[in-house]
């Protein structure tokens, strides 16, 4: 099995047309499944357009692809999902699906599907964050932090080699206790705890607690 995930937590990359062919070649005479994570579809930025294997014949038939409903409707404790795959795999998904997940409740199942008749709650999704993403970035140019803008996600990484050269997780342990700024330490998703010197914020925010975050980062 290849696992695969864009719009890519904690980078906020996105593979592109082009990526997805290269992969499509890449598995064609193979037996490998594909598990696409596509939780944050419908939050892309800049005009880009999110390339689900759905959209490739050769991936699609040999793919499940994992989407989440509380990321597109700002209910990510409801922990509501869905997963897309050909028939011959879904079939074999059931038999441990069961085992593995006990319920959602019907009311919440009903809701999430009258809200879905209406596209307006998901289609301008990206709209709503890249207004935050780009408010943060904005103003956090005049700090001594360091970034390439996301291209998805509601995560920024920022680099924060002008300031230290300490551990990322001390120095995110510092954040909060020195600053009230909250971030997640970039080794914790990297192999053998790789430090890059890199911390993920999250611009899932009130204007007024985005202003209040730059301007204590813009201090450091």
């Amino acid at each position: 099995m290849v696992i695969i995930n864009t719009p890519h937590n904690p980078s906020g990359t996105i593979l592109t047309k082009w990526d997805m062919k290269q992969l499509q070649s890449i598995l064609k005479s193979t037996n490998i499944i594909l598990l696409s994570d596509e939780v944050y579809e419908h939050i892309i930025f800049d005009g880009q357009v999110h390339e689900s294997v759905s959209r490739f014949p050769d991936l699609a038939n040999r793919s499940f692809i994992c989407a989440s409903f509380g990321k597109t409707f700002h209910v990510t404790g409801w922990k509501v999902g869905y997963c897309v795959a050909p028939a011959a795999l879904m079939n074999e998904f059931r038999k441990v699906h069961q085992f593995n997940v006990f319920c959602v409740d019907h009311p919440v199942q009903r809701a999430l599907a009258a809200y879905l008749k209406n596209p307006s709650h998901y289609i301008y999704l990206n709209n709503f964050y890249q207004e935050k993403r780009d408010l943060f970035l904005e103003r956090i140019k005049s700090s001594k932090f360091k970034f390439k803008p996301s291209q998805g996600t509601y995560f920024q990484l920022l680099d924060y080699t002008n300031i230290s050269m300490e551990n990322d997780k001390v120095i995110g342990k510092r954040l909060i206790t020195e600053n009230r700024i909250a971030s997640i330490p970039i080794s914790s998703f990297n192999v053998q705890n790789r430090n890059d010197h890199m911390l993920r914020f999250c611009f899932a925010k009130k204007q007024e607690t985005l202003e209040q975050a730059v301007e204590i980062l813009c201090k450091i």
